[in-house]
């Protein structure tokens, strides 16, 4: 870092450097020269040091805090209060002007509330499916006895309680036996029965198995090695070889599934988008491994479609992108701009606002009072979205109460972050969180257009936690192409789940259909929202 003044050139690092230049520029006389100098050098440090200590709030905050951002509203309350006790201007400039009906005086900060008391839950009730063993505990035949007249007691009632007990899974083997016919007489005419087809062409698993190594895999993030030490509990030794074949067949073979759950996630009216990155194996790297990137495009929340590329260039969205027509909420990496931008854009942009508001809360923990404000009226925003979650409104409600109650803050919000900004120094984390959303200004604005349109990016980011997750416990994918089948089959599981159904039982009968010859014309009756175990 170096500040520049006319051709001298002088580095917050070169201490000796800088002690020479200023006793050359006193001894000349140029006090004016060593003043900007020094405040210079000062200014660097202090735009260094904040941008360093966020840093280190984050990777903290990332290593040991809290994961959610959101604020307690008394904590909010008691930062905006300090604030204005330090009278620290929210809307800053050369001379504060004196309050008008715009600006957010101390009187009119928000006062904690009570805390409201939790309701306890109470103990689920068991599912009426589950198989249930009925155990009788009769009292003993003495007890059963009158002790005053010697008569048998007769039953007046009784009291019942269950007990939730587990049957470890097992295995069976299905011995598939086709009798042979044919006329003794004559010689000839031998029949035999037909046997069933397989999932796996001459393969061993049975769809409900190759469904559970995919499901386990793919939905709870066992690895396979782990997989294998839980069937050999059970009797069975499957190399970990032989299980990752069965995973590339069930990747084929539900490929054209996944495809079209893409479609759907494209033709969707709100599709979002945002990525993860995944370690890949790759024997040309210098480490042995690369980072590769998974995309996930939600499309209404139902479609999941997941997607690899093999590096972070833009083109990979911009190719599965290439299109779409309508809203498409993303964040801001820099990938997705000419989605928005080129003579054939047909999309439109909608922005995040939890990615507006993350900048503002890492500089308040950093310290920075000011940001309370911004997160104090982000909140705001939010608190608007989840009551009208609460009444059950309709979008076109939705979109009538943003117009009336979340708009006249999105523009004190704008006006706020216009002002500061003209007198933050430009490299300052709080100039670079309100940089984020001005120049994104029309994108986080657009939620005000539909009322379908979410205030935020956060159930894509939920749907990549199943790739986070992932990764934590198998670490790597074994190639390209391996990453590219996850992606394939994340698409489909995680597409099930969404539409609350049991991916076990999904992806047995889809599996089985599809080895029995389901015909492709009529792919779309195995999606989730149509599928029905009796289907077909």
């Amino acid at each position: 870092m170096a500040v520049v003044r006319g051709a001298t050139t002088t580095t917050t690092t070169d201490i000796d450097g800088v002690a020479a230049h200023l006793k050359k520029l006193l001894a000349e006389g140029r006090n004016d020269d060593v003043l900007e100098l020094v405040i210079g050098l000062l200014t660097q440090l202090r735009d260094q040091n904040n941008a360093l200590q966020l840093r280190l709030m984050k990777l903290l905050r990332q290593q040991f805090g809290r994961k959610s951002e959101r604020i307690n509203g008394e904590q909010l309350s008691l930062l905006l209060g300090q604030l204005a006790e330090r009278r620290v201007d929210v809307t800053p400039a050369a001379e504060a002007p004196a309050a008008t009906e715009d600006a957010a005086p101390e009187a009119e900060l928000p006062r904690p509330q009570p805390a409201s008391k939790k309701k306890g839950h109470g103990r689920r009730p068991l599912p009426a499916d589950l198989p249930r063993e009925v155990r009788v505990h009769e009292p003993p035949q003495a007890d059963r006895t009158c002790s005053t007249c010697g008569q048998e007691k007769a039953r007046i009632g009784e009291e019942c309680s269950e007990t939730l007990e587990f049957v470890p899974a097992s295995f069976k083997v299905i011995r598939d036996v086709r009798p042979k016919y044919a006329c003794r007489p004559c010689g000839d005419g031998v029949v035999i029965g037909e046997v069933p087809d397989k999932v796996i062409p001459s393969g061993l698993p049975g769809p409900g198995l190759l469904a559970h190594v995919l499901v386990s895999k793919y939905k709870d993030a066992i690895p396979l090695s782990r997989l294998r030490e839980m069937y050999r509990r059970s009797g069975v030794d499957l190399p970990v070889s032989t299980l990752g074949d069965w995973v590339k067949a069930g990747a084929d073979a539900l490929l054209p599934l996944a495809r079209l759950i893409e479609r759907k996630a494209l033709a969707s009216h709100v599709l979002q988008a945002d990525d993860t990155g995944i370690r890949v194996l790759d024997r040309d790297h210098p480490n042995g491994a690369k980072r590769g990137h998974v995309w996930l495009y939600l499309g209404d929340g139902r479609w999941a479609a997941f997607r690899y590329t093999p590096t972070w260039s833009g083109e990979g969205p911009q190719r599965f992108l290439a299109g779409r027509m309508g809203w498409l909420q993303v964040d801001g990496y820099k990938g997705f701009e000419k989605v928005f931008t080129s003579e054939a854009a047909t999309a439109i942009e909608v922005g995040c606002w939890s990615h507006a508001r993350r900048g503002f809360v890492d500089c308040l923990e950093a310290g920075d009072l000011r940001a309370a404000y911004p997160v104090e009226l982000i909140g705001k925003l939010f608190a608007i979205e989840r009551q009208a979650d609460a009444d059950g409104v309709t979008s076109e409600e939705r979109r009538r109460r943003r117009r009336a109650e979340s708009e006249p803050i999105l523009n004190e919000l704008g006006q706020w972050m216009a002002e500061t900004y003209n007198h933050e120094p430009p490299k300052s984390p709080l100039a670079k969180a309100i940089y984020y959303s001005v120049s994104r200004w029309k994108a986080l604005s657009r939620f005000l257009e539909d009322g379908a349109l979410p205030l935020h990016n956060n159930a894509c980011e939920r749907g990549l936690r199943t790739i986070a997750i992932g990764r934590k416990n198998y670490l790597f994918a074994g190639s390209d192409a391996a990453a590219e089948r996850a992606a394939t089959l994340y698409t489909v599981v995680v597409t099930a789940t969404l539409h609350g159904l049991d991916p076990w039982a999904y992806l047995k009968d889809v599996l089985e259909k599809l080895a029995g010859g389901w015909p492709q014309r009529r792919i779309e009756e195995l999606l989730p929202p149509a599928w029905t175990p009796a289907a077909g």
